[in-house]
């Protein structure tokens, strides 16, 4: 019960986190089973630790960007977008975000 409840808190923070600029622009889902749970604490954790490239959850993590000013910032803006897609069982997921001419990217595959 502790665990759901910490999980429904970080599920409600992370989808007032969506900025009005990002989208997701890829979403597969037949790629293998995931483990939602795993997915969603690495997600949490990955606003704060930068390991973009690595594995976590049992899948590959990326987060990049283009002229943009902040990985918070991106993380901030791809967040509930990304929960949702965790939510529909993806496998491979990338959200981007644009401000200005400025675009950052991240997600998992």
């Amino acid at each position: 019960m502790k665990v759901s409840a910490v999980f429904v808190s970080i599920v409600a923070f992370a989808v007032t986190q969506v900025s009005a600029n990002a989208s997701i622009v890829r979403q597969y889902n037949a790629l293998g089973a995931t483990d939602q749970v795993a997915l969603h604490n690495c997600l949490t954790n990955y606003r704060w630790d930068n390991w973009s490239g690595q594995d976590c959850g049992g899948r590959g993590w990326f987060k990049g960007s283009h002229n943009y000013k902040s990985p918070t910032n991106c993380y901030d803006a791809c967040a509930g977008l990304l929960v949702q897609a965790i939510n529909q069982g993806a496998s491979d997921v990338e959200c981007d975000d644009f401000e200005g001419g400025a675009r950052c990217w991240m997600g998992f595959h």
